[in-house]
């Protein structure tokens, strides 16, 4: 088949080629369609997205072609910002599989990745920096520098589209985090105030705290945050000497 015939097949079946750009993104809102996408890549396992991932790589090309007119919006389908801000899982190679490790959430987490992890070089890399991807369960993940084009999509995660999807949880998070961090041995239940202050301070609502472990007077209090269940824990450790 030559392409004049195939060119004139997709022209002829284009639906919406008398559609302005208004028109088409009053027919398929940008939002919704990532909303939708988005929802099936949480809802899934890992292994079953992967499976999947040229299926639904060749029906979004199709869409980008006939109904959207551009690959940006096919693009932004697979972006997503992160909720989750208590960790950076940092991977060793681009696999879901290979060695890694949790450190904290920094402003620069392809760096500390990197500097965790001893990321070789990549030359002629197109991410040469590495990858940010978002995880199940919506915390950012770091991949080395690679030759592989669209790392994120080809492990079946969404790329992270560089913000955060509840800024005031992320502050409470982060600021919490930095508070125990200085005072490594505070007692149960002035971390219990000081969790209860900041979630105050922040506008939180709906948010839980519970205190669990060791109650000794000598027990150093310490923190664990369930970002999705709302929660923050503050467990007693018996302090050994």
């Amino acid at each position: 088949m030559t392409r004049e015939p195939l060119k004139k097949f997709f022209a002829d079946s284009d639906s919406t080629k008398e559609l302005s750009d208004s028109d088409l993104d009053a027919m398929f809102p940008h939002d919704r369609l990532f909303e939708r996408v988005q929802s099936a890549l949480m809802s899934e396992p890992i292994a079953r997205i992967q499976k999947r991932l040229w299926r639904r790589t060749a029906t979004i090309s199709v869409t980008a072609i006939l109904v959207l007119a551009g690959t940006a919006a096919a693009i932004s389908l697979l972006r997503a910002p992160v909720r989750d801000v208590t960790r950076l899982t940092c991977f060793e190679g681009v696999s879901l599989t290979s060695k890694a490790a949790v450190v904290p959430y920094s402003a620069d987490p392809l760096a500390a990745c990197g500097s965790a992890m001893h990321w070789p070089s990549a030359p002629r890399s197109p991410s040469p920096e590495g990858s940010l991807c978002v995880l199940g369960d919506g915390s950012l993940a770091g991949f080395p520098p690679s030759r592989t084009v669209q790392v994120c999509e080809v492990l079946g995660l969404p790329t992270f589209n560089g913000q955060l999807k509840n800024p005031a949880d992320a502050a409470f998070e982060r600021t919490s985090q930095s508070i125990f961090t200085e005072h490594p041995c505070m007692a149960l239940l002035g971390a219990r105030r000081e969790v209860l202050r900041l979630i105050g301070k922040f506008g939180l609502t709906r948010w839980r705290v519970r205190i669990s472990g060791s109650r000794s007077p000598r027990a150093c209090a310490t923190l664990a945050i369930d970002v999705k269940a709302r929660r923050v824990g503050i467990i007693g450790i018996e302090r050994t000497r």
